[in-house]
């Protein structure tokens, strides 16, 4: 199996809702592709992939890893920003379980382990 890593631009997921990020997130982590978003999703959105994942849970499709690489959420500049509709810098990933096997994380990097091969 070849692996394949989707970088999306947060231009491209500007024009759409919350419901079409996570339609677009899914659909391209079930084609078994790892998905690196330029920016970062809020922690309401991030609560409702995940849902929506748990939804889709099936024999064929495992669910999903996620990890997110940016500001801390509790910062109150980050929070001001948000508030006032603007994004911050970061970067989130998301891929399918039957292929990330570990996401290491500290405050500067993500280290991501993935098995291609069936």
């Amino acid at each position: 199996m070849t692996l394949q890593i989707e970088f999306i631009s947060s231009v491209a997921l500007k024009p759409l809702d919350e419901q079409g990020k996570r339609n677009y997130i899914l659909r391209s982590v079930k084609k078994n592709k790892i998905v690196v978003l330029d920016g970062m999703l809020t922690p309401e959105e991030e609560k409702n992939l995940i849902q929506e994942t748990m939804k889709s849970i099936d024999g064929q499709f495992p669910g999903i890893e996620i990890s997110t690489l940016g500001k801390n959420e509790d910062d109150l500049r980050v929070k001001l920003i948000r508030l006032l509709g603007g994004t911050i810098g970061g970067m989130t990933v998301i891929g399918p379980s039957k292929l990330v096997k570990e996401i290491k994380k500290d405050p500067n990097r993500l280290n991501l382990l993935a098995n291609a091969g069936d």
